[in-house]
């Protein structure tokens, strides 16, 4: 494996961990969004999306089984983009805030595809 890849996943993957275990750590917020979007037993789920957040992603920044982690994590990148970034609800400043983060998470996901097909 070349340097430049184990870095690239390593950055890739550092995000997924840092927001994984941010929201173990203060699941509140998540919770309440994925309450308000109607999601089935918000807590599990955002418990076990977390989960998956950081052990895929450490996974992936291991470069183990990279692409079975990168699938785990855009599976878990399209409910929380969806959910976590509903620009299309606001107006204004936050509108513009919440469409970067939407756009940001969609990049995310791209490059994760990508992995998917690689190696």
């Amino acid at each position: 494996m070349s340097v430049t890849r184990f870095i690239g996943r390593a950055l890739l993957a550092s995000i997924f961990i840092k927001s994984g275990l941010d929201h173990l750590q203060h699941p509140e917020p998540i919770v309440r969004a994925a309450r308000g979007a109607e999601v089935p037993e918000p807590e599990l789920a955002v418990k076990v999306n977390s989960g998956v957040m950081v052990g895929a992603g450490a996974l992936l920044a291991l470069g183990v089984a990279p692409r079975v982690s990168a699938t785990a994590l855009a599976a878990s990148l399209i409910p929380t983009t969806v959910i976590g970034h509903p620009f299309w609800d606001k107006e204004g400043k936050e509108r513009a805030q919440q469409q970067t983060q939407f756009l940001k998470n969609l990049a995310l996901l791209g490059a994760l595809l990508y992995l998917t097909g690689r190696e």
